[in-house]
């Protein structure tokens, strides 16, 4: 799929710089952990990839590659992560939550985590499903055919304090229409967003930013 040969310099910019050994799960073909390692030479990055192809090719660029699923054991020689990584990822998986839960357990306390994860409550999803019944699944995006579990702000907190973690940093991916209403929408949440980063957010501006997020991007930390 494209999103194995994109990187993701957002995801990249909420890993902490002295995170030495970081492990990305669902890899891809190792742009992001390429990104992490170019932003901090001293960094160790292993990757789990499931598709052959992109695990191929991350080997030319990360420390480790495990061609396996999630929750495989992690190889002997591998040094233990300080800080593991799902960029949109969980999404795609029959469990997400006993997936995380169970990675983070390995992890030592005081470790991070980085993730990401799409909104189901998107304008985009909500207004067809809302006003014609519609839920349609496509190549990419939201509703990428592939996913299978979907996640709004509230569960996606959910997702992450039931694996231990308590939040320290929430950013949002924002997408509005084209044209004068996404200019109005553009004022409106950077307004919101300036709020909701100093002193808390009221609950309909913040209603407003979930309807406009394409994607939730957490820095947490284990317990």
């Amino acid at each position: 799929m494209v999103e194995y040969y994109q990187p993701r310099p957002d995801v990249a910019a909420l890993v902490p710089r002295e995170s030495r050994v970081v492990l990305d799960v669902g890899c891809g073909a190792g742009l992001l952990g390429a990104q992490l390692k170019a932003d901090n030479p001293e960094r160790v990055v292993y990757g789990i990839e499931p598709e052959s192809e992109a695990a191929a090719r991350a080997r030319t660029a990360l420390d480790g590659v495990l061609e396996s699923t999630a929750e495989a054991p992690w190889p002997d020689d591998w040094r233990r992560p300080d800080c593991l990584v799902f960029a949109d990822v969980l999404e795609h998986m029959t469990d997400p939550w006993s997936t995380l839960r169970n990675l983070c357990a390995r992890l030592p306390s005081g470790a991070d985590v980085v993730l990401s994860v799409p909104n189901a409550a998107h304008y985009s999803v909500v207004g067809p499903l809302v006003l014609y019944g519609r839920w349609e699944y496509r190549d990419q995006g939201i509703l990428d055919r592939t996913h299978l579990r979907f996640f709004t702000r509230k569960t996606a907190f959910e997702l992450v304090s039931g694996a231990g973690l308590h939040v320290k940093r929430v950013e949002r991916r924002l997408g509005w229409p084209a044209g004068t209403l996404g200019g109005g929408l553009r004022l409106l949440t950077t307004l919101e967003r300036h709020r909701e980063d100093r002193v808390g957010v009221r609950a309909a501006g913040r209603r407003l930013l979930d309807h406009i997020t394409v994607q939730y991007l957490f820095l947490a930390r284990k317990h």
